[in-house]
């Protein structure tokens, strides 16, 4: 198991469109990975689009990252740079 903290990049916050490309990276890319994010109190399925958007993660919030089992090194990577880099279009 390998855990991230990530502060939200994003001015906008982890809005729809950031949510579906960070469901559909950790769905298509880590099959095999447990992806899980939690923002104080809530802890949820990081491959659920619904359970993302109600995490409600805005600008400059912090979330924790953890992946397990599969590709958690390719994973904690890919999925803890998607947090900190995706910005608003």
């Amino acid at each position: 198991m390998k855990t991230r903290s990530i502060v939200i990049a994003n001015p906008t916050g982890f809005h729809a469109r950031p949510a579906r490309e960070f469901v559909d990276a950790a769905t298509e890319r880590f099959p095999d990975t447990a992806v899980t994010v939690v923002k104080g109190d809530k802890r949820i399925d990081g491959k659920s689009m619904i359970r993302m958007l109600a995490l409600s993660a805005r600008y400059r919030d912090t979330v924790e990252l953890t992946v397990e089992g599969g590709d958690e090194d390719g994973a904690i990577k890919v999925l803890g740079d998607f947090f900190e880099t995706i910005h608003a279009e």
